[in-house]
């Protein structure tokens, strides 16, 4: 099973990413809503979930190109003579370490910021199309905060991984964020 999902993920980058966001992410949004509401409410209506999955799909894809433009990004600075040449071609597990901390910050800094306004963007516009309330730009200043304390940490651990795998963690990651939103939004329970 293990080298199919590598074979799919090597041979086909784009498309796995989106199935994988679309899947993890849009199972993030429906535990997130479960967890803060103490129900599905309208997570579970049809053509939300579809909107939902396709906005995380197109999300999947602009991670990976955001995760191919940071290691290209490390390696180019490194080459340039901006980052130690280790950056571009790690050899240890110090260098390792430090080489993903430089493609997570310059992602996370250069480009987080662009993904979560897209993200949110999104998110208005499918509450819109369905006749909800969108949530407009509320809470989206926490949010950018996220990549520093967040974000860069996390990512940091992912681009030590492989890079066929690291778009499939970035997926587990949407998922558990759903999770810890959810629990840390959720609502007491009417008392009757």
């Amino acid at each position: 099973m293990w080298e199919w999902y590598l074979s799919i993920v090597t041979e086909h980058p784009f498309a796995a990413a989106a199935v994988q966001f679309a899947l993890l992410g849009t199972v993030g949004e429906l535990l997130s809503t479960r967890i803060r509401d103490g129900s599905w409410g309208a997570m579970l209506h049809p053509p939300r979930m579809a909107l939902k999955a396709i906005g995380w799909a197109l999300l999947g894809i602009y991670v990976k190109v955001m995760f191919l433009t940071a290691s290209a990004g490390v390696k180019a600075l490194a080459d340039f003579g901006a980052l130690p040449l280790a950056a571009a071609a790690p050899d240890g597990t110090l260098e390792l370490i430090l080489a993903a901390f430089a493609a997570s910050a310059l992602m996370n800094v250069m480009l987080g910021p662009s993904m979560m306004v897209l993200h949110r963007g999104a998110d208005n516009a499918i509450d819109r199309v369905l006749g909800a309330v969108p949530a407009g730009w509320r809470g989206l200043d926490k949010g950018m905060l996220t990549l520093l304390w967040l974000w860069i940490p996390l990512h940091t651990i992912t681009f030590t991984q492989p890079r066929e795998i690291r778009i499939g963690i970035a997926a587990v990651l949407s998922m558990v964020l759903g999770v810890v939103m959810g629990w840390t939004n959720r609502r007491a329970p009417v008392r009757a």
